[in-house]
């Protein structure tokens, strides 16, 4: 609202001011009315605003937009490239057990022929063995008779020193026993 200064001016005067501080006063008091705001001023800076707001959500949503389609091209490319390193895991896991079995499959070839090469010297030697030990026989048993005589002795051997070991972990109750079941 615009003030008439020169009446101002006036009315200070006729009110007891002198002229120089009638002056500055109707200075300071025309100063703030210049700076206070009208209905029209208001009513534009309310424009303004609805118009900042409404570029401002445009703004916003066009950069969400853009936020979203980037996410979802970045998702998208992270998917594709966790697919690849997944197969690649994938072939190489394949490659690394191939490679395990065939070195399994190599070993235990080895283990089997190691095996067939020390069960054939076994074999020989049991049958060197036993050649000499029917050598030994024969030397020392000239006959069917001598050899039953010699097993009926080995039994005999066996049967006291079972009764023996029996007393001596049982007592007489071990030896009973021993009897009954050798004799029954």
């Amino acid at each position: 609202m615009p003030i008439d200064t020169h009446t101002a001016f006036r009315e200070f005067e006729n009110g007891g001011f002198d002229a120089k501080q009638a002056e500055a006063l109707v200075r300071v008091i025309n100063g703030t009315t210049a700076e206070q705001s009208t209905k029209a001023d208001i009513q534009q800076l309310r424009e303004d605003s609805k118009a900042d707001m409404k570029e401002f959500r445009e703004d916003s949503k066009a950069d969400m937009k853009e936020f979203r389609e980037d996410s979802k091209a970045d998702i998208q490319q992270f998917r594709e490239d966790s697919k690849a390193d997944i197969q690649k895991l994938r072939e190489d896991s394949k490659a690394d057990m191939k490679e395990l079995r065939e070195d399994f499959k190599a070993d235990i070839q080895k283990l089997r022929e190691d095996s067939k090469a020390d069960m054939k010297e076994l074999r020989e030697d049991f049958k060197a063995d036993m050649k000499e030990l029917r050598e030994d026989f024969k030397d020392q048993f000239a006959t069917k008779a001598d050899l039953r005589a010699a097993i009926s002795e080995v039994k005999a051997d066996i049967a006291v020193a079972t009764n023996k070991m029996l007393l001596g972990a049982f007592g007489i109750a071990g030896l009973l026993f021993a009897a009954l079941k050798l004799f029954p």
